[in-house]
């Protein structure tokens, strides 16, 4: 029975690995493994960018023929308050992110600007707002990091 444990142990992930098996926190999902090196951005919206760049961009981008590029990313991150309850507290918010970005290859260089925002409800209770503003933090970053890469896909195909 030992030997049968043992021998599971050992064939299993050769196994997972077969059938197309790739976990969650891979390193095939960091940065190492992109062609297009990014910046660190800083702070919370910035790594959320980052993050989702790093996803969107991980096969290459169109027109550059593998070759490997830079990019720096400059963002501003604006939080308004839309709605008011009769206290004078928000009840409503939209996050805007705004990037000006630059990506450098080894014969071209591509800039561009792009911008995203998302509403999102205040909760009353406390540090559920937190919670609220890190998901639209989140999901903003994710539809910038889309726009940024569908932006530079378009620009990247006109050279060509």
């Amino acid at each position: 029975m030992m030997m049968r444990r043992c021998l599971l142990a050992l064939f299993l992930p050769l196994a997972l690995g077969a059938c197309g098996f790739q976990p969650v926190y891979s390193p095939a999902l960091s940065a190492n493994s992109s062609p297009l090196q990014i910046d660190e951005i800083p702070g919370r919206a910035g790594h959320e960018l980052r993050e989702a760049l790093i996803l969107e961009t991980r096969n290459g981008l169109p027109g550059t023929q593998g070759e490997a590029g830079y990019m720096v990313v400059d963002l501003e991150e604006r939080v308004l308050s839309t709605g008011f309850r009769s206290d004078g507290s928000a009840f409503r918010a939209t996050l805007r992110l705004s990037a000006r970005y630059v990506v450098d290859f080894d014969d071209k260089s591509v800039a561009g600007r792009e911008s995203a925002e998302t509403s999102y409800d205040v909760p009353n209770a406390p540090f559920t707002d937190v919670s609220s503003q890190n998901d639209a933090t989140q999901r903003t970053a994710q539809e910038l990091a889309r726009r940024i890469t569908d932006d530079l896909i378009i620009k990247l195909g006109q050279d060509g």
